[in-house]
């Protein structure tokens, strides 16, 4: 399997550790579900405030740390509680990082981050076997094919947001299956704990991007969603994600069309 090579080949530094407290965690799993894992390692994130672009490659293009504990974003949070969750020991912790943010599992550089969910992150992890997709076991679920060309970056206003040659923007055609807002509502109390949310905007061809948050789901009295999310003050927050759900019906200048799920996928010695 492609992820054996990918934890094999990863650039783990020894000199990026976790703490003390981190380490007990992961050495306490045992039988954890990944939901439970998942808000084991995020809970003390809970009330810090999102910081736009919070992490980088430490220098170079990006040189925001590569680890931090003071502030996310919404991806870079997944990112971090997924490296301390799925990981079997604590030494595994930045080779599954590195796993999830780059292609082919490194090198650490901006030019080889996995910026793109629908063309980068998405399929990268899926087919790299972190991620499973879900989305389409939902009554309601909806498959798409878009086209993503030269013209649709050149043409887009944000290009100048990403420090990449023209050659290095994804593009193609694209297969994207996503679950409608109001099909997620019905199946609320059916989205397992530990999932992995995206939210789809409307799939316009001028635009080459249409995911705009990430967050993920946790044990709750009700389904929970942890984000780090500028939905009121701009911080690690929970929300019922119910809740959450009807909040996308607010949107109008760039309406939300629905949800991708994916479930983590434990490899190698956690999975036995």
């Amino acid at each position: 399997m492609l992820i054996t090579l990918l934890i094999a080949t990863a650039l783990a530094s020894e000199s990026i550790t976790v703490t003390s407290s981190e380490s007990a965690a992961i050495n306490s799993h045992g039988t954890l579900s990944i939901g439970e894992r998942l808000m084991l390692h995020s809970d003390d994130w809970v009330g810090l405030p999102y910081g736009e672009g919070a992490f980088g490659e430490g220098g170079g293009e990006d040189s925001d740390p590569m680890i931090r504990r003071d502030m996310f974003d919404c991806l870079t949070m997944i990112e971090e509680a997924l490296a301390l969750s799925l990981a079997h020991d604590p030494v595994a912790v930045h080779r599954v990082r590195m796993g999830l943010r780059y292609r082919n599992g490194g090198p650490a550089t901006y030019e080889n981050r996995r910026h793109f969910m629908l063309s980068e992150w998405i399929p990268g992890n899926i087919e790299d076997g972190w991620m499973r997709d879900i989305t389409g076991e939902y009554p309601g679920a909806i498959t798409v094919e878009r086209r993503v060309t030269d013209d649709t970056w050149s043409n887009w206003s944000r290009r100048g947001l990403f420090s990449l040659s023209d050659d290095r923007l994804p593009t193609g055609s694209q297969t994207v299956t996503y679950l409608p807002v109001a099909a997620a509502q019905a199946s609320v109390n059916e989205i397992p704990e530990g999932a992995i949310i995206f939210t789809l905007r409307e799939i316009y061809p001028h635009l080459p991007i249409a995911i705009t948050h990430v967050g993920m789901t946790i044990p709750g009295e009700n389904p929970t969603i942890r984000h780090a999310t500028k939905i009121g003050e701009d911080m690690v927050r929970d929300h019922p994600l119910l809740w959450y759900l009807q909040h996308l019906e607010t949107y109008v200048n760039w309406p939300a069309a629905g949800v991708i799920i994916l479930m983590p996928q434990d490899y190698g010695p956690r999975r036995l």
